[in-house]
């Protein structure tokens, strides 16, 4: 057994701390390579992974040019309404509570009850009229009857003015051609009588005073001869003075009085035929407003028998049945503190709109496109719409009409100004797949673009007048100004600039991605001279677009400006000025937005307000 001593105990217990500090420095300076090592290996598989990931983002943001085709298309979004529906709005010309209502949501066959409004008022209206036609009616009687008494009392005195101007005409002409003569041959004939008589009278006097000398006579037969002879004397001077008497006065007194009699019947006649035409006016005027109250009474009447019969509604056609306030149109109503949902007890106003009838055989889409690119759209395009209701599905149409004014969104958005377009969709909707009023996505098709050198819309940047794309030039990238053709929502045509098998970058990069260089001014002129043969424009077309592009070749001389993304709606123009000259050869897919010339073609009843689209 080995023998320990003090002195080696106490050895031993000196050396080891000593030991142990050796021992602790190599294993620290083992740990610390090792922590060394390690942190490194993970930085360099950290460097390693930030490049590989840098790398394979790089890639994912980068878009080989190739050649391809693709439609030139616009989108827009709106809702389903049917090609025709029947509206059914209050004919009433006052407020009437609905007292029935259909339910919403069933399908109606013509004839069918829809809606039947408070009708009282309308009977009290009624019956009043009613009463009032009737007092109408009886003063229109009495009037006419006063009116043929008029009339034959008006014939009663023209015939007495006339037969008293005839009598006096007789009198008249009697007198001249009989009565005249007649006197006249009297006092001739009285003349002659006296004168024979005195001549008698004389003869008998000389005779007498003859045989009175002779004494065969005695005086008084005398005497009575003398006075016999005065007497035939005297008789012949009184019928000379009543013939005189005649022909001065009594002549002329009874020509003027019978004169004076035809004078007096004639103005009597005249006076008997102004006073039957003031009676038959004032009679006939009467009975001219008698009738024409009765008749405003009769319309009355007539209108208010009808108010009674519009305050039931019956269906004029068949269909699905939708309530106005469920329509957009309804709804802003409501909020802006109508009257509420059509039920039972709403007051409804006059020509207010209660429910539509659509027939949702056919449909079509109402949506609306910015009036920039309004003027692209035709009737007869080929459109897609796409229904969110129905897990995306998409139904082929075509382009109906175009409105002809454009539609502003009011306070919300003064400034935009959208026209509206009907896409006629060619499905049959005899199932009832597609409802109105779907929220409704439309891609209209405005051409297509065949085998053509294309690049995502997204990787095209714009400044000033120059389209320029970002190509890699190592590992940071450069503006590369290309020449744009025709484009759509998507994909833009590249006319010049690029080649195929190019990439492009699909972003806008950061500043510290750019190289910091100006635009090649011998590149921009390439650009404007290929250009125009690659878009089919005629010889001399080139120095157009020379002359027009020197202010955007200064453009790229000058500190660039902020550089912005193109859009499918902005216009396609390039670099140097090219723009002006492309949009003036461009196709008809490209032209410049002009007004829509169709209408959309509604059509409305008056009763039932029937719009066909």
């Amino acid at each position: 057994m080995p023998v320990f001593t003090p002195t080696h105990h106490t050895d031993t217990h000196a050396t080891r701390p000593g030991r142990i500090a050796r021992r602790g420095g190599v294993r620290g300076v083992i740990l610390a390579i090792l922590v060394i090592a390690i942190l490194g290996a993970a930085g360099v598989y950290a460097m390693m992974s930030m490049r590989s990931s840098g790398d394979d983002a790089r890639t994912i943001d980068l878009y080989t040019v190739s050649r391809s085709s693709f439609d030139i298309t616009i989108t827009s979004s709106g809702e389903l309404e049917p090609r025709r529906q029947t509206e059914i709005r209050s004919q009433l010309e006052s407020t009437n509570a609905i007292l029935e209502i259909v339910d919403e949501g069933i399908i109606v066959r013509e004839g069918d009850l829809l809606v039947k409004l408070n009708s009282d008022q309308i009977q009290n209206q009624l019956q009043e009229e009613t009463l009032r036609v009737e007092s109408a009616r009886a003063d229109f009687i009495s009037s006419q009857n006063a009116y043929d008494i008029q009339v034959s009392e008006n014939e009663s005195n023209l015939r007495k003015a006339l037969l008293k101007l005839e009598l006096a005409k007789i009198e008249l002409q009697k007198w001249l051609e009989g009565d005249v003569k007649k006197e006249k041959l009297e006092l001739d004939l009285a003349i002659e009588r006296a004168e024979r008589r005195l001549e008698q009278a004389t003869e008998k006097l000389e005779e007498t005073q003859q045989l009175f000398e002779r004494d065969f006579s005695s005086r008084e037969d005398l005497v009575n001869a003398e006075i016999a002879h005065l007497n035939a004397k005297a008789d012949v001077q009184t019928t000379q003075i009543d013939l005189w008497v005649f022909e001065t006065f009594a002549y002329d007194q009874r020509y003027k009085q019978l004169t004076s009699n035809v004078e007096e019947a004639e103005a009597e006649l005249d006076q008997v035929e102004r006073q039957n035409e003031r009676q038959l006016a004032n009679r006939r005027a009467d009975l001219t407003n008698r009738e024409r109250q009765l008749s405003i009474r009769e319309d009355n009447l007539a209108k208010m028998q009808r108010q009674l019969e519009a305050t039931t509604v019956y269906a004029p056609t068949d269909g699905l049945v939708i309530y106005a306030t469920s329509t957009g149109r309804g709804r802003g109503g409501m909020m802006m503190g109508g009257d509420g949902p059509m039920q039972i007890g709403r007051n409804i106003r006059p020509n207010e709109l209660i429910m539509m009838l659509p027939d949702t055989e056919r449909m079509m889409a109402i949506v609306r496109v910015h009036e920039s690119l309004a003027g692209r759209v035709r009737p007869g395009q080929t459109a897609f719409v796409t229904i969110d209701a129905l897990q995306g599905q998409t139904f082929e149409g075509r382009v109906h009409s175009i409105g002809v004014l454009a539609e502003t969104e009011g306070w919300r958005d003064p400034n935009l100004r959208e026209y509206t377009v009907r896409i006629a969709l060619d499905r049959d909707n005899s199932d009832g797949l597609l409802k109105p009023s779907m929220r409704a996505d439309a891609r209209i098709v405005l051409g297509n673009v065949e085998d053509a050198l294309a690049t995502p819309i997204q990787a095209i940047f714009r400044e000033g007048a120059v389209s320029y794309v970002y190509t890699p030039r190592g590992t940071r990238f450069e503006r590369t100004p290309v020449a744009v053709g025709r484009r759509s929502s998507t994909h833009a045509e590249i006319v010049a600039g690029l080649s195929e098998g190019d990439r492009v970058l699909l972003r806008e990069p950061s500043s510290g991605e750019v190289l910091d260089t100006e635009f090649d001014q011998e590149q921009l002129a390439r650009l404007r001279e290929a250009a125009p043969r690659m878009m089919g424009m005629p010889p001399g077309a080139a120095a157009m677009v020379r002359e027009r592009g020197q202010g955007g070749a200064q453009t790229g001389a000058q500190p660039a400006a902020a550089a912005r993304p193109v859009s499918a709606t902005e216009g396609e123009s390039t670099q140097g000025g090219e723009g002006a000259t492309r949009r003036r050869g461009e196709s008809s897919e490209n032209a410049a937005p002009e007004p829509a010339t169709e209408t959309n073609g509604a059509e409305t009843d008056t009763q039932t307000g029937v719009i066909e689209s």
